[in-house]
């Protein structure tokens, strides 16, 4: 095996990361949207917040988070294949 798939390993860890981070951070919006629905809509904001939007904006940055961890698990037990395979 070349030892080119360690970028390719290195790649599926960054992007997993990064997947992670963007759920979390859009979860954290979220929240802050649902938990600010009753107070003064922030200048420059005169729309408001929606609940609906925030509650799909809440499971979607959930499943985001979810799915990239599912890549991290994936990258790491492929990284301890190649390791008992060839160390």
């Amino acid at each position: 095996m070349d030892i080119s798939n360690n970028s390719n390993i290195s790649g599926a860890f960054a992007s997993g990361l990064q997947g992670v981070q963007r759920g979390s951070e859009q979860i954290t919006q979220a929240s802050n949207d649902i938990a600010n629905l009753n107070s003064e809509p922030a200048q420059g904001n005169s729309a408001g917040v929606n609940l609906t939007d925030s509650v799909v904006n809440l499971k979607t940055g959930a499943l985001g988070v979810e799915a990239s961890a599912k890549v991290l698990d994936v990258a790491n037990d492929t990284l301890g294949t190649l390791l008992d395979t060839f160390a």
